[in-house]
């Protein structure tokens, strides 16, 4: 379910690889607190571990001060935190968008085709009508990309990493986002859930 939300294609036999697929990426995590999850602000499969004791998923469609939002049978439903909070093990994973070629961050002096693409998303988020830079990552896009990690309350080490990326992606409108999978699955029948 997880992979429709953020693509028209259909699943490949495993849609959480280390590998780009059809061009998203997966990305698998550990946290402890329900503030780190509501950050990503996406659609996201929590591992958990049901009453009996047993290994399960569930589809978090979002986060709020008290409560989340996740996918049953019935389609989308409020959730208490503290009622999720036991069979909640930590981890989780979810889809996104990378520019194409993205394998590992990108900083200054780095020349390559994916320094030219994120290049023209920044201007695409700018609404300028040329980037800052072609395929070598300059000062000016360096800069560009420290305003844009302090806005956002990144790291501001002028590196376009994954976190940077994310929120990016989130700005364009790249990304389906928490409140955006809701309605999709409201306005979809639900066939099962994750």
């Amino acid at each position: 379910r997880l992979w429709t939300l953020n693509s028209e294609q259909p699943p490949p036999e495993i849609p959480c690889s280390q590998n780009v697929q059809l061009g998203l990426a997966c990305v698998e995590g550990e946290a402890w607190t329900w503030n780190e999850l509501a950050v990503f602000d996406r659609p996201m499969v929590l591992q958990t571990i049901n009453p009996e004791r047993f290994s399960a998923e569930m589809l978090l469609l979002g986060v709020s001060d008290t409560t989340a939002w996740i996918l049953t049978e019935a389609g989308p439903v409020q959730v208490g935190l503290a009622e999720l909070a036991p069979y909640w093990t930590g981890h989780y994973r979810f889809l996104w968008h990378p520019p194409e070629g993205f394998e590992k961050p990108l900083a200054l002096g780095d020349d390559s085709a994916v320094v030219a693409a994120v290049a023209q998303l920044f201007a695409r988020l700018d609404a300028q009508p040329a980037p800052l830079a072609d395929r070598r990552f300059n000062l000016a896009l360096q800069q560009r990309v420290r305003l844009f990690q302090q806005q956002n309350a990144l790291d501001d080490d002028g590196v376009v990493g994954v976190q940077t990326l994310l929120g990016l992606n989130e700005q364009l409108g790249i990304d389906v986002t928490a409140a955006q999978s809701r309605q999709q699955l409201q306005e979809a029948p639900v066939e099962s859930s994750p």
